[in-house]
Formats: structure tokens, C-alpha cells, sequence
């Protein structure tokens, strides 16, 4: 097998070129469906907006929350129309919330 950008020689089982570090096309799964950014009502302070950014933005729903309370103070209260607006905007997700105690039972 060839890598198609540099032409080097590749082991089979390589995921990626070791000269230029372009993907052999292995490393890649199906199609996944796009993210989407909902809110969440299962995990709420308010009204579940700041937790529907910290999923879609895969971070901590705290660090969310602290930049918000930074925003209403930075911004001289325009947070609060936006946040009201994101409530209105934004759809609900009705899924189950997922527990991190029912996924360690599930993988073992």
C-alpha cells in the first residue's frame, strides 16, 4: 500500500502516513450523524441551556456556567436576553439523562 499525497511505501495495518502524516482512510469508521445542540432538562440550573452548551461543546457544564455569570457582568446584562432567548431557540432533549454509574455497569 502507497500513501496518496507522498507516495511512500506503508505497512498495511498503518492508519497514517510516517512521512507526511496524512490518513490512509483505515482510521475512519461509518458516518456518524451530526452533532446537535439541545437543551437539557435533566440537568438543569435554570433551564437546561448552559448544560445543552457544555455537551455540545464537550466540556464541563461548570466551566459553561462560570463563563456565562462572566458574560452577564461583561456584557452589562445583554447575557440575560440572550440566555432568555436561547431558551426559546434552542429544542429540548427528551432522551434519558445518562447516569456514569449505568455506563461502569454496562461496560463490565
Amino acid at each position: 500500500m502507497y500513501c496518496t499525497n507522498c507516495g511512500t511505501q506503508l505497512n498495511e495495518t498503518a492508519n497514517f502516513c510516517a512521512e507526511c502524516g496524512r490518513s490512509t482512510g483505515k482510521a475512519e469508521g461509518p458516518p456518524q450523524a451530526p452533532r446537535r445542540l439541545y437543551r437539557l432538562p435533566h440537568d438543569k440550573m435554570i433551564a437546561g441551556v448552559c448544560a445543552g452548551i457544555a455537551r455540545y461543546l464537550d466540556v464541563d457544564v461548570t466551566l459553561v456556567r462560570i463563563a456565562a455569570v462572566a458574560a452577564l457582568f461583561c456584557s452589562a446584562g445583554l447575557m440575560i436576553l440572550g440566555y432568555i432567548a436561547a431558551i426559546f431557540i434552542m429544542p429540548v432533549d427528551r432522551g434519558l439523562p445518562v447516569r456514569a454509574s449505568t455506563e461502569a455497569r454496562a461496560t463490565s
